[in-house]
This record gives C-alpha cells, sequence and structure tokens, in this order.
C-alpha cells in the first residue's frame, strides 16, 4: 500500500504498559521485526514490519480514551492495553468539526507528529475509541491483507444502527449487508464489519484488528506459549479460520487464515 482513500483504515497501534514484553509476544507470534524510533520526542514508540514493510506498532499509553481508563471496583482492573484503529482523513481540522456534532468524544484534537501527519482521537457515541491521521509523510501500513499483517478491522458496538449514522457523518463510511452483520465501505470497496457487542469476551465497544496468518490453530497454539490466551476457540467463518486472541496484557485481536 502507498496511500489510502479518506475513510480508509490505514494504520494500527497498540498502547502497552510494557513494550518490551510487547515486542516480544509479537514478533515471536506473527514474525515480526521491531525498531524503536530513536528521536526522544517519540517516547520510545517502536514500529513493527514484516518482510521488511511497515505493518503496525506498539508504545507506552500516552492518550486517554475511555477503554484505556481503569474499570471495575476502584479501578482494580488497571489500564488494559489495547489496539487502536486509525482511519486515513485529508482534513483532520475539519473532521475535528464533525465528530463532536455527530455525538462523539474528543480525546486528542489534531497534533502534528514528527512531519510525519496529523493524528486525532476520538470515541464514538457507543464509546468505541478510533484515531484518525492526515497522512504527511507517512501514509500509513505498507503492508496489509496478507499473513502477518491487519487483514480486517470491525466495530463491536451495541449500537450498529447509530454507529453508521456517526461513522457516515464523521469518517464517510458507508454501510452494506454484509455476511450476518453490516461491512463498512469507502467509495463502494469494504474496508471493516460489525460485530455485536458480545460476540466476543470484551466487556465494552471497541474497534478490533484482525491479522492474517498462515495457519490459524497453529498460531492460537503459539499465543498461548508466548503468554496470551484464547477467548474463542479457532473455528471456520465467512473470513477463513478465525481465532480471538489475548495478548499477555489484555489486548484483544484476532487471526484468520
Amino acid at each position: 500500500m502507498t496511500t489510502y482513500a479518506p475513510g480508509s483504515p490505514s494504520w494500527f497501534d497498540l498502547g502497552s504498559p510494557d513494550v518490551a514484553a510487547s515486542v516480544a509476544f509479537y514478533t515471536g507470534l506473527l514474525g515480526w521485526t521491531a525498531t524503536e524510533i530513536s528521536e526522544p520526542e517519540a517516547g520510545g514508540y517502536t514500529t513493527f514490519h514484516r518482510d521488511g514493510k511497515l505493518v503496525a506498532a506498539v508504545a507506552y499509553h500516552q492518550i486517554d480514551t475511555p477503554y484505556h481508563r481503569p474499570y471495575g471496583p476502584d479501578g482494580q482492573h488497571g489500564m488494559p492495553a489495547i489496539w487502536t484503529v486509525y482511519f486515513t482523513t485529508d482534513d483532520a481540522e475539519a473532521l475535528n468539526e464533525r465528530a463532536p456534532k455527530a455525538g462523539g468524544e474528543t480525546i486528542m484534537t489534531p497534533m502534528e507528529v514528527m512531519g510525519l501527519g496529523k493524528m486525532a482521537v476520538y470515541a464514538d457515541p457507543a464509546g468505541a475509541a478510533f484515531a484518525v491521521w492526515e497522512p504527511m509523510a507517512m501514509k500509513g501500513a505498507e503492508l496489509i491483507g496478507q499473513p502477518g499483517s491487519v487483514r480486517w478491522v470491525e466495530l463491536v458496538t451495541t449500537d450498529v444502527e447509530g454507529s453508521a449514522a456517526f461513522y457516515r457523518d464523521t469518517l464517510g463510511l458507508t454501510t452494506a449487508p454484509g455476511d450476518g452483520s453490516p461491512v463498512w465501505q469507502v467509495a463502494g470497496k469494504t474496508v471493516g464489519g460489525v460485530r455485536k457487542l458480545g460476540e466476543t469476551g470484551a466487556v465494552r465497544p471497541y474497534w478490533a484488528v484482525t491479522f492474517g496468518v498462515e495457519d490459524c490453530d497453529a498460531t492460537a497454539r503459539k499465543a498461548v506459549e508466548l503468554g496470551g490466551s484464547v477467548e474463542n476457540a479457532p473455528a471456520d467463518t465467512p473470513l477463513g479460520r478465525r481465532a480471538d486472541l489475548l495478548d499477555p496484557h489484555g489486548a484483544g485481536f484476532s487471526v484468520v487464515s
């Protein structure tokens, strides 16, 4: 990938309480290599590559989203790790005006990131956090849809109809009938899907990432060996053979072959 149409999911990073441990887990699981950005202002931001192509990144928790905040009695669960999905926009400032008008929560207003692009973070009306990316030097992931990269994103939500209206008015996403649930489209191209909350072990709405792998069953076993866990065992789905997993810090993700 060298460019993304506005509204397309284009970048993916993990907020983690222990970057070194997360690097060990995902490089061991998905065959990634990791490179820490050396500039001090990057704050230890570490990028992942597959076959020399940029696919994702991990950083210490830097943003305060509804999902990052401690939850449970007295915040007993602490700050969980979570993957964040970034959607391309051609005008972050204009989107910053649209999001609250559509009922969203502004978590981080647009800011330029080291000449690479502008980012902002929001939560939709149901509470699912997402980010937007106005590209400059960095367009987004260089590999997508292949083993070792993000193959699919989906919104896990309690409000499918309300979410459809929100993302239409903010990101320009449209919905179309899918195999059992709607799919998101940009200019007629399917870019993601929707799952009802309760189909996974999640306790609140969020944007989920699915990584392509060569062998779903073997990857699920490997995740457990590396300290992760299986939330939903491998099963055949319209996407392929799929499993829902948790990394050692509780970040949910799926794999599909």
